[in-house]
């Protein structure tokens, strides 16, 4: 084979390798329909996964919380709040951390609770109908469901293990002479606890999520 001919085939296969990287890159960067990837895989806690589906209540939960805020900011035009630039980076991604350091940290409860052979009681039971009502009321007036694509069923299992969660944080916390909130998401004592699992985040698939237009429509509006 001649020089000027193995330059050229090796040129060729660079290109279509730099295509098929650049291809790989514009998918992952490419947001997801929500509802058509609810297998999908977000995050993985001591051997424990987390799917779109179990996500589906905290990304409604937190899109709901931040879209009340970017009303008060710019009731015309909430996307100008989403897409802020805030301590920890933009408003959007700041809601899909948080998102997910709630989903991460409910879980580890519910896993430590069930070890611990916790159940849950009338007033427990009660808490939580309140709860999944309430939600569900919010995210069905803005047809979040169908977005999501949960049922009322999906929303209720999450919220039942936050119950779980919730009930043994409040354990966990006297017994090392804590308070509750000591073990929020966001506390020290938690992110101490935190650091002691074996977890990790599926960024290929939690960073196309994309917060603020899974729930609700704030597309860019045109000058």
């Amino acid at each position: 084979m001649r020089p000027k001919h193995l330059v050229s085939i090796v040129l060729i296969a660079v290109v279509l390798v730099m295509l098929m990287r650049n291809n790989n890159s514009m998918t992952n960067a490419r947001p997801l329909v929500y509802r058509e990837s609810l297998d999908e895989v977000a995050a993985q806690i001591n051997d424990e996964t987390l799917t779109l589906r179990d996500m589906a209540f905290y990304v409604g939960y937190e899109e709901y919380q931040i879209q009340q805020e970017a009303l008060v900011y710019d009731p015309d035009d909430p996307n100008r709040y989403w897409s802020m630039r805030v301590e920890g980076g933009f408003m959007n991604a700041v809601a899909r951390k948080n998102a997910m350091q709630m989903a991460l940290h409910d879980e580890l409860f519910y896993q430590m609770a069930m070890e611990e052979g916790i159940t849950l009681d009338d007033n427990d039971q009660k808490h939580m109908d309140n709860k999944l009502e309430d939600f569900w009321e919010d995210l069905t007036e803005r047809q979040g469901e169908t977005a999501l694509g949960i049922s009322r069923k999906d929303a209720k299992k999450t919220i039942q293990r936050i119950a779980y969660a919730q009930k043994y944080q409040e354990v966990y916390a006297q017994l090392h002479n804590r308070t509750y909130d000591d073990y929020a998401y966001m506390e020290d004592s938690y992110q101490k606890l935190l650091k002691k699992q074996k977890y990790k985040v599926n960024a290929k698939v939690w960073n196309r999520v994309s917060f603020g237009n899974v729930t609700y429509n704030n597309k860019k509006k045109e000058d």
